[in-house]
């Protein structure tokens, strides 16, 4: 019996992307991905989103005693461990993409009122930044 061959199947040529940042070995969109991430963790503890998270708390209900406080998830109000909530900005930071968003991100970014923050549980935190996402694809 003779085999026979898989057809060939060409892979798509991807065109490569300008690396014009970083002395040629960064992208544009590499280059304001760090700029993006460098910003959201000198900000991680910001004292407003602390305050929202301190808000959301409560002592224990846990039999474990080593567990201090709970949090409430704002979607579906259950109580979590810290490791299980996300502190969530209800207006989103937006894009990142070019020098002109650095500001408006910075502004959305560093609220100062804890009511602009809410705590959700990973599930609802994922559901709604998905949901961003996908939304902003259809605009596109």
């Amino acid at each position: 019996m003779a085999k026979l061959k898989k057809p060939v199947v060409k892979k798509a040529t991807r065109t490569k992307l300008a690396r014009e940042r970083n002395a040629g070995t960064m992208t544009e969109s590499q280059f304001f991905s760090k700029i993006r991430s460098s910003l959201r963790q000198s900000f991680r503890y910001w004292k407003p989103m602390q305050n929202a998270l301190e808000i959301a708390s409560r002592p224990s209900q846990s039999l474990n005693k080593r567990l201090k406080k709970e949090y409430q998830c704002a979607k579906c109000k259950k109580w979590f461990k810290r490791d299980d909530v996300q502190i969530d900005h209800i207006e989103e930071c937006g894009s990142l993409n070019k020098y002109e968003d650095i500001v408006p991100f910075i502004i959305k970014l560093t609220k100062e009122n804890p009511q602009d923050y809410q705590i959700l549980c990973k599930t609802h935190h994922k559901e709604k930044t998905n949901n961003y996402l996908s939304s902003k694809k259809l605009k596109k």
